[in-house]
């Protein structure tokens, strides 16, 4: 089960004990996040304001803060890196809202379907410009690393959009696209929030290494709650993923299941659109052992994100950067222990298949 993004944020204050260390510094963020409304144009300055109040997880500014801890401390300029993080991090999530879309993100309708598609594209782009306008204000050579990250971001959801539909995609194929489209956007706020202070650059490097593992781990996990989730429970349109032609993880794997005149027919019944619904879907994903092979997956990756870890010192930003792997890793578990258990619950009605 997934939470509501208010409740997620509450169950990750409930689960990292340690972030309660670092309250003061996002609630700052969270105020300059809310305040940079003031900055914009009046006329659009509701606009933004929405945008900007509704919020989520602020994972990605979570890591800006954890980093900065376990590298040296926390300044002024990981607060201002923060801010253009969220915010580079809401003008991808309006312009993905255009590409799929939705109707509904954090339990709220999407810029897209309020405004929308020609209002809500020049939003993201103000957002994405607003965001360097901050980060032009931090030390030389800020900029570039945040532009070269954001042009990266925006090459994968090139890349995943010319691959819809292509249900003959590569398992090494679909990492190269995460890995820019979502893990780039988790590997920047760490490597950079290092790289502010000052440290030697294989350590940086290898606090990018470990966003870009967990950035790599939550997106097979958004990839399962696409198909697996409930959108009362998560405040997002679902099933915009596979229904858009999109080759998520699991359907990759689902697909490697099968061979010869087997996977023809399943690529086939894609291709024309056989499964109206995701309901369609969830027999074969339980079947097929997709579901505990896309589990193994995340953990092997959550791993190498705890082995990047080992060589800074123990205490509080180390231990809240462990339990972050951990809470993903948990999420993950009960999402797919809880499709499995309601397929264990339908066998034992009666008539059940």
């Amino acid at each position: 089960m997934k939470l509501s993004d208010q409740k997620w944020q509450e169950h990750v204050a409930d689960r990292l004990g340690v972030v309660a260390g670092f309250q003061d510094t996002l609630e700052q963020i969270d105020r300059e996040i809310s305040r940079q409304a003031e900055e914009i144009d009046s006329w659009i300055r509701p606009h933004f304001r929405s945008l900007l109040a509704s919020r989520g997880k602020r994972l990605r500014p979570l890591l800006v803060v954890l980093s900065a801890g376990v590298s040296g401390g926390i300044r002024a300029d990981h607060v201002a890196l923060a801010v253009v993080v969220e915010m580079i991090h809401v003008a991808t999530l309006v312009h993905d809202d255009i590409l799929d879309g939705a109707a509904i993100r954090r339990g709220e309708p999407t810029a897209t379907s309020r405004w929308g598609n020609e209002v809500s594209v020049l939003l993201g782009d103000t957002l994405f410009a607003h965001a360097l306008r901050i980060c032009a204000k931090l030390p030389a050579g800020s900029v570039e690393r945040v532009a070269t990250a954001v042009c990266t971001v925006c090459s994968g959801e090139i890349l995943q959009t010319q691959r819809r539909f292509d249900w003959s995609l590569r398992e090494e194929d679909y990492f190269e696209i995460i890995e820019r489209k979502t893990g780039e956007l988790f590997r920047m706020p760490c490597e950079v929030s290092a790289w502010l202070n000052g440290v030697p650059e294989e350590a940086g490097r290898a606090l990018g290494r470990y966003g870009m593992a967990l950035g790599i781990a939550y997106q097979i996990y958004d990839d399962c709650l696409d198909l697996l989730g409930k959108e009362e429970l998560t405040g997002k349109t679902l099933g915009t993923d596979w229904g858009g032609g999109k080759p998520t993880l699991p359907i990759l794997y689902l697909l490697a299941s099968r061979s010869g005149p087997e996977r023809e027919e399943l690529i086939d019944a894609f291709h024309r659109g056989r499964f109206a619904s995701r309901e369609d879907l969830l027999p074969l994903l339980a079947e097929n052992g997709v579901l505990p092979k896309t589990r193994s997956k995340v953990e092997a990756i959550l791993s190498c994100a705890r082995n990047e870890l080992a060589g800074f010192s123990p205490g509080e930003p180390r231990r809240a950067m462990e339990e972050v792997i951990d809470l993903l890793g948990n999420q993950v578990d009960r999402l797919i222990e809880g499709m499995s258990a309601g397929r264990r619950a339908e066998n034992m009605l009666p008539g059940g298949a």
